[in-house]
């Protein structure tokens, strides 16, 4: 009987050492499983279609269905006023995007290879063309996607001569002869209401309502027919270099929209409240006029945009305003959806620049001076897809 429990504890042991070292080394074989997967590379990444690579690695998602490029005669004139904007800067010329800086050789010889794959190519083969000879950077705010607005040239009457409520001149910059006192360009709107003042520095290119001068000024342009049946067009000349105060911001209240294009009809019941909303807003911009061709007026649309920054003409619906941290005449795609319509990666260029345009992303869509299109841009406020097309190096 004495023997039993030697022969017991014998079978008992082994028996407990085997259970743990099999649970040992299961535990083992799944801490290696899961440290493999945690080290893994991601899979088929590379294999996803129609995917875009930034410096950063991050990857954009194109598509080019429903975009049109070589069949657009805009895009031609857009490309085309990029182009020659670059050739008019001087040899030696600098861009700068972040810290990376480009030649005016680099940039022209970009523009110019995107315009050869536009022409050349199948929607299919532009896309891998731009991944091959750009650098796509997705611009993105630190609050959310970028926020896209809309602009337009607008169309509106005016008088040779000062008569009824056409009172209001679009004015030249003033001339340069000015006492050391006093510099008549840095005025405030205020200032430029005083006939005296105007009549001294300056000269009156046509004579406008108070609401439509406002609005061409904050268009920076407008398309101006006159009690002669003569249309021409006033552009964008020089500011006063103060900051823009919206009128909407004391007429809370007091008009039914706020909308810049319907402050007209405003004015007609509240012409003091609206009047005084105007002159609160400092900022002031004088004009330059453009003589239009009798061909070009009201029905043509193949009509010539208004200058935008640096002289570059405006394109409908190719060209944009953007903060100026992005070069001027560099390419862009666009995406985004409003209730009018959606856009995918639209092909634009950065053609103007906006004092209340700032920001990165922050993108003014220029909509061309079409009859409409003021309801069309004026109510264009959405989020969307920026991604700037920087030439490779």
């Amino acid at each position: 009987m004495a023997s039993e429990p030697v022969v017991t504890s014998k079978i008992y042991i082994p028996v407990c050492l085997w259970i743990k070292i099999s649970l040992l080394v299961l535990v083992l074989y799944w801490l290696s499983v899961a440290t493999e997967e945690l080290n893994a590379e991601p899979k088929n990444i590379e294999k996803r279609s129609g995917l875009f690579t930034d410096s950063k690695k991050k990857q954009t998602s194109l598509s080019f269905v429903n975009t049109h490029f070589s069949k657009d005669p805009h895009l031609d004139s857009a490309l085309n006023e990029s182009i020659l904007y670059f050739k008019r800067t001087p040899k030696d010329s600098k861009f700068w995007y972040g810290q990376t800086e480009y030649s005016k050789e680099e940039v022209l010889l970009s523009l110019e290879e995107l315009q050869r794959i536009i022409h050349n190519n199948t929607i299919e083969e532009i896309q891998n063309e731009i991944q091959k000879h750009f650098h796509l950077k997705e611009l993105s705010p630190v609050d959310g996607p970028p926020t896209i607005t809309g602009y337009y040239e607008v169309r509106i009457y005016g008088k040779t001569k000062p008569e009824g409520e056409y009172q209001y001149p679009a004015l030249t910059p003033p001339i340069s002869e000015f006492s050391s006192v006093e510099n008549p360009k840095l005025f405030p709107r205020e200032r430029w209401r005083e006939k005296s003042i105007w009549e001294k520095y300056s000269k009156p290119i046509v004579f406008l309502r108070l609401t439509d001068l406002h609005l061409a000024q904050l268009e920076g342009s407008a398309l101006v027919q006159t009690e002669t049946n003569e249309w021409f067009r006033i552009n964008y000349a020089a500011d006063n270099g103060k900051d823009y105060i919206s009128p909407s911001v004391f007429l809370q209240g007091i008009c039914t929209s706020l909308k810049p294009y319907q402050l007209s009809n405003c004015f007609q019941s509240k012409p003091k409240e609206v009047s005084e909303a105007i002159f609160k807003n400092p900022r002031y911009i004088f004009f330059e006029r453009e003589n239009l061709s009798k061909s070009k007026t009201k029905t043509d649309k193949t009509i010539l945009g208004p200058f935008g920054s640096q002289g570059i003409r405006l394109v409908s619906f190719r060209s944009v305003a953007m903060d100026k941290e992005v070069p001027l005449g560099f390419p862009v795609l666009l995406t985004f959806q409003s209730k009018e319509w959606s856009v995918n990666h639209q092909l634009v260029f950065v053609h103007d620049r906006g004092n209340a345009i700032t920001g990165v992303g922050r993108l003014d869509y220029y909509l061309g001076s079409e009859s409409g299109v003021e309801e069309v841009a004026n109510n264009l406020l959405t989020k969307g897809k920026v991604i700037l097309l920087l030439p490779k190096k």
